[in-house]
């Protein structure tokens, strides 16, 4: 009974209609199978669409930012600018006088406000960028690398200003024990945040105070030695002279050429 039982089920299972049903499930499993692929690719798809999307829009709001940077570093270039020219004219202003000949004015012009404007970069798009894991993201790696080093050059920048705003503030308190600095209403004349040019001995404060004689405060030349010597630590390759020789015009290629890398990968 048993064998014959046995017989009847095998030969169910090998019959053709069984076979049919058997190959019509393994392939309509199969066609699932590739459609739950072929949905998981489309969604793939779309959404790396909207990711470079989304870095696109981030790309060209960093333009913008790195377009506003190099306005700024050409103000801070100028002022940098200025502040060397002042510091080499007093050098050579008090190398080449005797006591007698050295006019308050005339110092008080060369050594007032020894700084330079603080940095303020645009990093919105920038944060955006980082903060999203867009940076890891863009398939251009060596664009992606050197968004990274310019931010780290701006950080480097900002730690240069610190130090140079500690030279100045030094210098300037140094200033304040030979010079008498109580020009009247001078902050108003000449706000500090005023964009400059030298024009030394014909400044404009020198033709707003030529009726106001004010005298320095030391009979002795070596004691504005001592000072001039601040302004030079200031002024030399160890201060600031690098940012406006070598750092400043570097600042100024990368964000270039940033400005061009993403145009070139994400364009309008």
């Amino acid at each position: 009974m048993f064998r014959l039982f046995r017989r009847i089920r095998k030969e169910i299972l090998l019959g053709k209609t069984t076979r049919r049903y058997l190959g019509y499930a393994v392939g309509e499993l199969i066609l699932v199978v590739v459609g739950i692929l072929i949905a998981l690719q489309i969604n793939n798809w779309n959404e790396e669409r909207i990711e470079q999307q989304q870095i696109a829009e981030f790309a060209h709001a960093l333009i913008k930012d790195l377009q506003r940077d190099l306005d700024m570093a050409q103000i801070i270039r100028v002022e940098i600018d200025l502040l060397i020219s002042k510091i080499d004219a007093l050098a050579t202003y008090v190398e080449n006088r005797p006591f007698e000949a050295l006019r308050n004015i005339d110092l008080f012009y060369l050594m007032r406000t020894p700084f330079y404007r603080p940095y303020s970069w645009n990093r919105t798009a920038l944060e955006q960028i980082k903060n999203s894991g867009s940076l890891r993201q863009m398939t251009n790696r060596q664009l992606a690398e050197k968004i990274s080093a310019y931010e780290a050059f701006t950080y480097h920048l900002e730690g240069d200003f610190d130090s140079d705003r500690t030279i100045g503030n030094k210098s300037i308190d140094l200033a304040g024990t030979v010079i008498d600095m109580n020009y009247p209403g001078v902050f108003q004349n000449f706000p500090v945040g005023q964009l400059e040019y030298f024009s030394f001995p014909n400044s404009p404060i020198h033709d707003v105070y030529k009726d106001t004689n004010l005298s320095l405060l030391t009979d002795d030349k070596e004691e504005i030695k001592v000072v001039v010597n601040s302004y030079l630590v200031l002024g030399s390759y160890y201060g600031i002279r690098p940012r406006a020789e070598i750092e400043m015009p570097k600042l100024v290629a990368d964000a270039q050429e940033l400005i061009a890398m993403l145009k070139e990968e994400y364009p309008d």
